[in-house]
């Protein structure tokens, strides 16, 4: 998911739209590498803490402690890691902005802390995955779009703010995502005396919070199809086209506002394990439809 969304923007977005960016194919490719190892290390070191509550939230996938030991999952996390960050700091370098480098060890530092405590702890692992996602996609301005000045003349100002909003809607889906998970692990985090906010609250408030944070994310798309409506609607001296903007793209919009509908009333039903599991299946499909609307927005534009 992380892998096409970064590919989306990068091909169906900025390159498509901007004549001057910052990573060639060859440097996205290595930024991208970087990008996916270090959150490849983050799902290992999550799996080798999670030895004990995956023996019963998910037994028959569970690879470290079964099919791998711990010593060899450590292994494999200090590998990709290490990786990562020489993958990182060179793209940095390459780029004339070698700090940025550090942005892939804060991004394994907090994937550790978020394993090793906050993963347990009262809201703090969810919201630190939100911001995580978020930040994976924020992170393609700074590499592709920050270097080479961002400014209304080159159009690079109005597709960082796309890419902004976009990063926006990851946050609010993988934060609905979390607290659904949770709520899906609650028998396996009870049994490690967890604090996760399923436990805290209990099923009835943490369902309702859920529906809460499902209500703000509408409301925002809601936002967007008022823009699209009044564009439509609106009788101009020339034709203009705008990104996201015709008569397709509403219906894609509705499309996506129909699935969060849909998530809304399995909400309600949802009342053991197996109803919170589709809806976390269901919230990846909706961040899925998400994210394919960049691709499909800019051929309807481009044509």
């Amino acid at each position: 998911m992380i892998a096409l969304t970064q590919v989306l923007f990068k091909y169906s977005l900025i390159n498509m739209y901007l004549e001057n960016f910052s990573l060639n194919s060859f440097q996205f490719i290595i930024y991208l590498l970087a990008l996916l190892l270090v959150v490849a290390g983050g799902y290992i070191i999550n799996d080798i803490y999670d030895i004990e509550t995956d023996k019963i939230n998910r037994k028959e996938n569970q690879i470290v402690g079964n099919s791998i030991c711990s010593k060899s999952a450590f292994n494999f996390y200090y590998l990709l890691n290490s990786l990562a960050f020489l993958f990182g700091f060179y793209i940095a370098f390459s780029i004339g902005k070698t700090a940025f480098g550090f942005i892939f060890i804060f991004f394994a530092f907090s994937l550790w802390r978020y394993s090793k405590q906050h993963k347990t702890s009262f809201a703090i692992g969810n919201f630190q995955v939100g911001f995580l996602t978020a930040l994976s996609i924020l992170n393609l301005i700074l590499f592709d779009l920050v270097p080479i000045g961002i400014n209304n003349e080159n159009g690079s100002l109005i597709i960082s703010k796309i890419i902004i909003f976009y990063a926006g809607f990851s946050f609010l889906t993988t934060l609905i995502r979390e607290i659904v998970k949770d709520i899906e692990d609650l028998e396996g985090d009870q049994k490690i005396n967890a604090k996760t906010l399923a436990i805290t609250y209990g099923l009835k408030k943490s369902k309702n919070i859920v529906l809460a944070l499902t209500t703000v994310t509408i409301f925002c798309i809601t936002y967007f199809q008022y823009f699209q409506y009044s564009v439509i609607s609106t009788q101009f001296e020339y034709e203009i086209s705008i990104w996201g903007v015709n008569d397709i793209s509403i219906i894609y919009t509705l499309l996506l506002q129909g699935l969060f509908l849909f998530f809304i009333y399995k909400s309600f039903k949802a009342i053991n394990k197996e109803d919170f599991h589709f809806l976390s299946i269901l919230s990846k499909i909706i961040m899925l439809v998400g994210i394919l609307s960049i691709p499909v927005f800019t051929f309807l534009h481009q044509n």
